[in-house]
């Protein structure tokens, strides 16, 4: 079968109500992407799903049933945002394909250094039975691909974890707890803000049998002990909203683990922790960077 994919541009205060139109006209899929070039990350508190930032810029891809009516389509989205808010479109004929095949072979196995293994479930496991975390892609941010979750995996692998305790606060899918616990930690305690992430983190811990290693709560719902070591792979704002409270949640000596940043915000955060920590010089990769701290 051939669908239709339409694709458009338009600015961000039109975005949600666009895919909602394209999903009443019976899209199949409906994704949205940057056109404009500023970064963008949800910061929004979790009852404010509805505000969510989007890109000034942004692209709508509607996947369309073949006999739908783009003239008619056009149309209602034109009366609905108005033409001059539509910056440029264009629609294609998409031959069908094998999807699931296409995007398993997207998304491959993850080495880190010969040491562990970050792995989606239709690879086979290493053959040199290195630590390896099991982790589909899904909703929650964290499958090892992006430079902040690498940067924070390679920390670890460069620092002895074993019997320690670590705090993953803002864990999304529960990556960097899980990679925790397979590198020795006694006692991970992973946290977030948002709903949907702790499901994901605490189906993936389930599925890679760290039950007994981690607990996952939502970060008000949390008694977070004084740990040894606490990443955080958020953003620039919340972590210097977090300046205040992380030193009373590591130990003396223990050490502190940020990324989330832009490379051209690592200095203004290494200000912000510099009172309570003893910073080293950022790591970066490409244009993000990593934090590590000691605790004064």
């Amino acid at each position: 079968m051939t669908w239709l994919q339409l694709e458009l541009e338009t600015h961000q205060d039109q975005a949600e109500e666009l895919s909602e139109l394209f999903e009443q006209f019976g899209a199949i899929s409906v994704s949205l992407s940057a056109t404009s070039d500023e970064p963008v990350f949800d910061t929004q508190d979790d009852n404010d799903s509805h505000n969510q930032q989007l890109w000034k810029r942004t692209r709508i891809t509607a996947l369309l049933h073949p006999d739908s009516d783009l003239d008619i389509i056009l149309v209602c989205v034109r009366d609905r945002i108005g033409a001059e808010n539509i910056y440029n479109h264009k629609i294609e004929l998409i031959k069908n394909r094998d999807w699931v095949s296409e995007y398993q072979s997207e998304h491959q196995a993850i080495i880190y250094s010969d040491r562990l293994c970050v792995s989606p479930s239709w690879c086979e496991s290493p053959t040199n039975n290195i630590p390896t975390v099991i982790l589909d892609p899904g909703l929650a941010f964290g499958t090892g691909s992006h430079p902040t979750t690498s940067l924070c995996i390679e920390w670890m692998l460069d620092n002895d974890l074993t019997d320690s305790t670590v705090i993953d606060y803002g864990c999304g899918s529960g990556i960097l707890a899980m990679v925790a616990a397979k590198l020795g930690a006694k006692q991970v305690y992973a946290v977030d803000i948002d709903p949907q992430a702790i499901v994901a983190a605490k189906d993936n811990i389930k599925n890679n049998k760290l039950n007994k290693k981690i607990i996952v709560n939502h970060v008000h719902d949390a008694d977070l002990p004084v740990a040894d070591v606490l990443l955080a792979n958020i953003l620039m704002n919340p972590l210097k909203e977090l300046s205040g409270k992380f030193p009373a949640l590591v130990t003396n000596g223990g050490h502190i683990v940020l990324s989330g940043l832009l490379h051209i915000q690592a200095e203004e955060c290494l200000d912000a922790y510099a009172d309570s920590f003893i910073m080293d010089e950022p790591v970066f990769n490409s244009e993000w960077a990593r934090l590590h701290g000691i605790k004064k």
